[in-house]
């Protein structure tokens, strides 16, 4: 698809710079009319730039197991993970605003906080307590390993009405 269209591309460009004669462009198609041989070349192309972009379209779920046994295995959404990350850290004294990334490895999964606090809050402790609520919540609630927590301050919040 993507060959067609530069193929396309560079064709048009050069009529419009008129480099090509006007009948060019006709007795190309004209010339290709019953040619299978054709047919199948641009089917193949077609098929080609297809099976290229198909893997930007799809989207997949990534999941992090929370248990085994011998009836199948259970697994979690990260987006379920990130919901429930978010819920409780949002719950934590002195924080105003926080936002999550999650990366799941063998040993298992870490969480990356980044939020903005209250400016009469004590960070260091702030953060300690924040940690150990997320890693706790999120290993009692789901049973999933949590490997590490790390918080970023990006930033202090004057404005006393986004606590909570």
């Amino acid at each position: 698809m993507s060959i067609i269209l530069m193929l396309v591309s560079l064709l048009t460009a050069i009529y419009a710079f008129g480099f090509a004669r006007v009948g060019l462009l006709p007795d190309i198609i004209e010339s290709m009319y019953k040619q299978w041989q054709a047919g199948i070349v641009f089917l193949l192309l077609f098929i080609a730039g297809a099976w290229i972009i198909y893997p930007f379209f799809v989207r997949e779920v990534k999941t992090t197991p929370i248990s085994r046994s011998d009836l199948g295995e259970v697994d979690i959404t990260i987006e379920a993970l990130d919901n429930l990350v978010n819920s409780v850290a949002l719950q934590q004294e002195g924080i105003a605003e926080i936002s999550n990334k999650m990366l799941v490895k063998d040993e298992g999964l870490f969480i990356f906080l980044q939020g903005k606090v209250s400016a009469d809050t004590p960070i260091p402790e702030l953060t300690a307590d924040l940690q150990m609520l997320v890693k706790s919540y999120i290993e009692d609630t789901t049973g999933v390993n949590v490997a590490g927590v790390k918080v970023l301050i990006k930033g202090v919040s004057n404005d006393q009405e986004l606590v909570k």
